[in-house]
């Protein structure tokens, strides 16, 4: 009885054994069709970057990070094949040397065509270290270059404020930096006061940061004119005593200078010198003229003959 049992179990094994096998293969591929679709979470890798300032470097080391996805099987082995990515910048305004970093499902971005869904970050938070910053102060170099009009003149030339700025970065960025130039700019054809909020050029700052980024150029930009004043007299300066006269005893000056200065002045505003070297002998003396600072003015003749008339 048991031989027959045994017979028949064989039988019914490898009876159409090939058409058994092919539904069992079926049956298989069927459940893990169906299983692949089944809705289920999980724990994925995540790729993490961090950009830090230009010119800093971070000496810590990123945790590892994952992240809880909600999707089908199917879509769920995509994320290990393509892992999600955040991407974090560290503002170039960090001047410590620790920032935290916070981390949301949102920030999180996957390949297209993957149908998952973020439900959560571990962990949400942790702190990254950078290089320490070195500083140091440094002038400004203005490249702003002001041409005036026809009439027109600088006076005092051209201001930079603040005249020096704060360089921050690694010590091998600032060891070389001596100075921080303005962008190039020219202005032409200029007919009054310019005040110009300039950019600092920080192409060959090697990622360092400069503060302030910008700095005001200045330049008093004035309306000139030239006036000639006749019969302006001529004094003798000397340390000998008597009476000295000159040859001829007043001369015509020409004054240049901003119009409204000129306006405004009179013969007494100048003074016209002859300081002799000799004893009292005729002398022919170059004059020197006084004027107020910020004019320029020119005798003619420029040259007068001095002698001494007697003694005082």
């Amino acid at each position: 009885m048991r031989k027959l049992s045994l017979q028949f179990v064989r039988r019914a094994i490898v009876t159409n054994w090939p058409i058994k096998v092919t539904a069992l293969v079926l049956s298989t591929v069927l459940w893990a069709s169906f299983a692949a679709e089944e809705p289920t979470t999980q724990l994925v890798p995540v790729h993490v970057d961090i950009v830090p300032p230009a010119g800093r470097s971070i000496t810590s080391t990123v945790p590892p990070v994952q992240a809880l996805y909600a999707g089908s099987a199917r879509e769920l082995i995509k994320l290990y094949t393509s892992p999600p990515i955040v991407r974090k910048e560290i503002p170039d305004t960090l001047t410590g040397t620790t920032y935290p970093v916070e981390l949301t499902p949102e920030d999180l971005t996957i390949g297209h065509g993957v149908d998952a869904k973020a439900q959560d970050v571990q962990p949400r938070s942790f702190v990254v270290t950078l290089e320490d910053l070195a500083k140091r102060t440094v002038p400004v170099i203005s490249r702003v270059a002001i041409s005036p009009d026809s009439g027109f003149a600088i006076l005092g030339g051209v201001a930079v404020v603040p005249g020096s700025v704060t360089v921050r970065g690694s010590d091998a960025a600032i060891r070389a930096i001596r100075n921080v130039p303005t962008v190039p700019m020219q202005l032409n054809g200029v007919t009054e006061p310019v005040h110009r909020e300039v950019e600092l050029d920080t192409t060959h700052l090697g990622g360092a940061r400069v503060s302030p980024a910008t700095v005001a150029v200045t330049a008093d930009v004035v309306a000139m004119s030239e006036r000639v004043l006749m019969g302006i007299p001529v004094a003798v300066q000397s340390d000998r005593g008597g009476n000295w006269v000159t040859d001829p005893p007043a001369v015509m000056v020409a004054v240049r200078g901003p119009s409204a200065r000129i306006a405004r002045l009179t013969r007494d505003s100048l003074t016209v010198l002859a300081t002799p070297t000799g004893t009292g002998s005729p002398e022919v003396v170059h004059l020197t003229v006084m004027q107020p600072p910020g004019l320029s003015a020119a005798a003619t003749p420029d040259t007068v003959v001095v002698q001494r008339r007697g003694r005082g």
